[in-house]
């Protein structure tokens, strides 16, 4: 039996990783610092018992390549061993592509939002029409135990590309690893300000990804995005546009009871869709556009497909809904996204008062390139609480979040704005309910030390 160690098992993809590995024949081990969920209910499902702590002893030298996590790097105890011992050493990507797609037809979901759900709704959809796909997904579905299948030996692999780079020792962005068939390519803006100094060090990436794109291959891009429209321009592949507007191949219609849009043969369709929000629905048409060029006559079964999409778990997931009182949970770490979860909440329950709860998490979010366009986002939001900033004592004074500014900024809207700990939260949160209804939307790209669960304890 084929053997692989993965060396920072802990986080959800790395986990969905060996899922995936485990269901494709490998016999697979791993290691982390500790085991929190939703990675150890996938571990456990998969039969996979990870060693903990981390320790050089748990590195294997008998040949076993060796799957070196993003967030290790030199001078780890684990790391160090694996390059002392000489043990093949590879990113997750690069493994991928080697061992597991090199003989599929790849779908890659690409962008700065909307990645994790676009590919698993391309995934159901394809799965709904019997195409076996494999798949996978860095966040849990909620139509799937894992966000990971081998699939079928020749069905389609579809994966999401994130622009962030693969190890310590594998710097280019993840999707380079990928040599998709077809990719799906979304809003493109800046993000990842630890390692793409500027937006056109970004940039280039997406170039690159672009290039290696084959002339019988597709993209499926958002045709309302200026930065993503320039990037496409040149492609050396079939484009299919999805956007709001007539000239789109794949027009999105304004309905928010559903799923409405015109195709390409010029009729206007429409199904229904659970998920809400306006970019939610830019998501199942994309993946719509994209399952559609891999198999245009299977429309019927792909509209089946987006008729039973439950989305997944921390996008826009109802935690508690009673009749005062609902609590979502969001992985909106961004400005862009947090306006986006903002709106879809907004949308749902246009009477009720809305709180947002943020955590500045992300290497970007926790630095002041977004400092204007935060106080933009939280605009329909009737109050916003900021819990603590992450790491800030590694970041420049002169670069941090101001959150004494933010507060002041959207005090001039009307919008009151509170920071404190992430621990003093949920009981403020408590005091600043009103009986009229209250919505709370939590959104973090981390666990906010928990306290999402921690007020819907509280709160029943």
């Amino acid at each position: 039996m084929k053997k692989v160690f993965l060396a920072g098992i802990g986080g959800i993809g790395m986990a969905n990783v060996a899922a995936l590995l485990k269901e494709g024949g490998y016999d697979v081990g791993g290691s982390d610092a500790n085991i929190y969920e939703p990675a150890a209910s996938v571990l456990k499902r998969a039969g996979i018992e990870p060693l903990t702590p981390y320790c050089a002893d748990n590195i294997p030298t008998d040949g076993t390549p060796v799957i070196i996590g993003n967030a290790l790097s030199r001078g780890h105890a684990e790391v160090e061993a694996a390059l002392d011992a000489h043990v093949p050493m590879y990113s997750f990507p690069d493994f991928l592509n080697r061992f597991v797609m090199s003989q599929r037809p790849v779908m890659t979901v690409a962008g700065t939002h909307g990645k994790s759900t676009t590919t698993a709704c391309l995934a159901h959809l394809l799965d709904s029409a019997g195409l076996h796909p494999g798949f996978l997904i860095g966040a849990m579905p909620l139509n799937w135990p894992v966000g990971a299948c081998w699939g079928g030996v020749e069905a389609p692999f579809v994966l999401e590309g994130d622009e962030y780079d693969c190890a310590f020792f594998d710097k280019r962005s993840k999707f380079l690893h990928y040599f998709p068939r077809i990719l799906i390519l979304g809003k493109v803006e800046y993000d990842h300000a630890d390692i793409f100094p500027t937006l056109q060090d970004m940039l280039l990436s997406f170039e690159r990804l672009i290039r290696i794109i084959p002339r019988g291959g597709a993209i499926v891009y958002y045709s309302d995005c200026e930065a993503t429209c320039r990037l496409v321009e040149n492609a050396p592949c079939r484009k299919i546009a999805v956007g709001s507007t007539a000239s789109s191949d794949w027009q999105l219609l304004p309905d928010i009871r559903g799923l409405a849009f015109r195709d390409p043969d010029g009729k206007q369709q429409s199904c229904d869709f659970s998920l809400p929000g306006q970019h939610n629905r830019l998501n199942g048409l994309m993946a719509l556009a994209a399952a559609h060029s891999f198999g245009e006559n299977m429309m019927d079964s792909f509209l089946a497909g987006l008729k039973t999409f439950r989305g997944l778990r921390r996008r826009l997931e109802c935690l508690l809904e009673t009749p005062h009182l609902t609590i979502y949970d969001d992985f909106a770490h961004h400005p862009t996204a947090i306006a986006a979860a903002i709106d879809a909440v907004r949308e749902r329950y246009p009477h009720r008062r809305l709180i947002a709860v943020v955590e500045p998490r992300s290497n970007t979010m926790v630095r002041n390139i977004f400092q204007d366009d935060l106080a933009e986002s939280f605009k329909k939001a009737d109050q916003v609480v900021i819990g603590t900033v992450h790491r800030q004592d590694r970041i420049p004074v002169s670069d941090r979040l101001d959150l004494m500014r933010l507060s002041g900024d959207l005090g001039k809207s009307g919008i009151r704005c509170d920071y404190m700990n992430n621990s003093e939260i949920p009981m403020h949160l408590h005091r600043c309910l009103s009986d009229s209804g209250t919505v709370v939307l939590f959104m973090s790209n981390g666990g906010f030390d928990g306290i999402q669960l921690e007020f819907v304890r509280l709160m029943t």
